[in-house]
C-alpha cells in the first residue's frame, strides 16, 4: 500500500507543478498586456489543479471508510504542494486583476 500511496503523492506533485506553472505564465501572460492567454492560463491550471485534488480526495475517501493509509513524507510533501499552488492561483488571480486596470 506504502508503494500505492508514493504513486498517487507523485501524481499529485505532478498536477500541481503543471497547475502552478501555468499559473505563473497566466501572471507574465497579464504582466504582458495578453489577458486572454492570462485567462486560458487560469483556466488550464485549474483543470490539472482539480485533478491533484481529485487524487488526495481519493485517498481522504478510502481512509473516511476505514481503510488504514500508511504515513507518507511523499504524500505530505504532495499536499504542501497542493496549498501553495492554491496560493500561487489566489494571487495570480489579483495579479492579473490589478493588470487590468
Amino acid at each position: 500500500m506504502l508503494e500505492q500511496m508514493q504513486m498517487v503523492a507523485f501524481q499529485i506533485i505532478a498536477s500541481v507543478g503543471a497547475a502552478k506553472s501555468n499559473y505563473v505564465e497566466a501572471m507574465q501572460a497579464a504582466k504582458a498586456g495578453d489577458f486572454e492567454l492570462a485567462d486560458a492560463k487560469i483556466k488550464e491550471g485549474e483543470e490539472f489543479f482539480a485533478e491533484a485534488h481529485k487524487h488526495h480526495f481519493d485517498l481522504i475517501q478510502k481512509e473516511a471508510n476505514g481503510e488504514e493509509l500508511p504515513f507518507s513524507l511523499m504524500l505530505m510533501h504532495a499536499e504542501d504542494q497542493m496549498l501553495n499552488t492554491e496560493t500561487i492561483k489566489l494571487l495570480a488571480i489579483e495579479i492579473i486583476d490589478l493588470h487590468k486596470r
